[in-house]
């Protein structure tokens, strides 16, 4: 499927580029002396590979934060070009399934709903305080029939303290599980760059899904606040990066969540399945209603 419309490429720091879809999710290209490196492949309704091959000629290593369709809905796209993907070894067994149809068909409604209810916020603004950003716009929904997020067995495995070296810059590989097991974020010390993938987001955290540990959660943030990150690159939303502050603020309401101490009320997330809805200053946590979150 192409559409190279369907993207937004900003560059958003040095060798460093945010290839967004947004309203959905957010990939990064970084590139090295020797190497580029794709964080994440996002939803595979465009064709990823082709911005990527836009902005470089570099041999490619693909490295998913996790096993969600979401960020890897490219990798089949990018199978033959790619000299590698990588995934952490935790998660490699979850990549041999491909999307459900279902799960498609009830993301290319909630895109179709997510793009309307945009057009409508947008139309109100105009009309009012101008306080939407025209430099980022969620994106009309293109014909979805075709769609699909193939399952590709990934030809490496990550574990913690792994190196990648791209030449002139290398990146630390840190199991940060929470919003899933196979979570992992790259860490750039020289620089203070964190590719944080779903373990620190500017919306809502979904720590209620198949796999999800409020506790993990709890620990991996307080280990990422403890670093001295200087930019975190987010894996949603609009708001793609953040500073240290957000990051110990995120760990900060984990520990709560997990202790007990915050205020939640029940809610939904956004496919309507029941939850319980911590907010906090600028996000919130999702758990699971019933107290079932851990």
């Amino acid at each position: 499927m192409s559409g190279p419309d369907w993207f937004q490429v900003t560059e958003t720091g040095p060798g460093a580029f945010v290839i967004g879809e947004p309203g959905h999710v957010n990939s990064y290209l970084l590139l090295g002396d020797e190497t580029a490196l794709l964080y994440d492949t996002g939803m595979g309704i465009a064709d990823i590979g082709e911005q990527v091959r836009r902005l470089t000629g570099l041999p490619l290593l693909v490295v998913n934060s996790h096993h969600h369709f979401d960020h890897r809905g490219g990798n089949a796209s990018l199978a033959a070009y790619a000299e590698d993907i990588a995934v952490h070894a935790d998660g490699a067994a979850l990549h041999t399934a491909p999307a459900p149809h279902e799960w498609l068909e009830a993301y290319a409604h909630l895109a179709h709903d997510l793009r309307k209810r945009y057009e409508e916020l947008y139309a109100l603004d105009a009309g009012g305080f101008f306080l939407t950003d025209s430099r980022v716009e969620v994106r009309p929904v293109p014909d979805l029939a075709d769609w699909r997020i193939e399952a590709v067995r990934p030809t490496r495995l990550l574990r913690e303290g792994d190196v990648v070296d791209l030449g002139g810059r290398r990146l630390e590989v840190l199991h940060t599980p929470g919003h899933s097991p196979d979570g992992i974020c790259l860490w750039e010390p020289e620089t203070g760059l964190l590719l944080a993938g779903d373990t620190l987001i500017s919306g809502t955290f979904f720590a209620h899904v198949p796999g999800a540990d409020v506790a993990g959660f709890a620990d991996s943030t307080r280990r990422l606040a403890e670093l001295p990150v200087t930019t975190a690159l987010l894996g949603h939303n609009l708001r793609h990066r953040e500073s240290a502050d957000f990051v110990g603020r995120v760990a900060e309401a984990f520990a709560a969540v997990r202790d007990g101490r915050s205020r939640p009320y029940a809610s939904t997330d956004m496919f309507g399945v029941p939850v319980r809805r911590h907010d906090f200053d600028g996000f919130a946590v999702l758990t699971a209603p019933h107290g079932t979150d851990r």
